[in-house]
């Protein structure tokens, strides 16, 4: 349990040390991915095939449920 002057520990740790750089990095490639699909997939669309876009939206869905949302210690 977090006691009264705890927070002042939190407030001085830098923040960058909290965050793992590997997993900013995989996050921030996996968003530029699936942004770049679902724009392609957009183009496509207004092509008459909407294929991609319901694949990378697919995709975008199941990676954020499963990976963003539920992380596998917490239910």
């Amino acid at each position: 349990m977090i006691g009264p002057h705890d927070h002042y520990k939190l407030a001085a740790t830098p923040i960058l040390d909290i965050i793992r750089p590997m997993k900013l990095l995989w996050a921030i490639i996996a968003y530029l991915v699936i942004g770049i699909i679902l724009g392609w997939g957009l183009i496509l669309t207004m092509k008459g095939s909407p294929w991609l876009l319901v694949i990378g939206f697919l995709a975008y869905v199941i990676a954020f449920g499963k990976i963003g949302c539920l992380p596998k210690k917490s239910h």
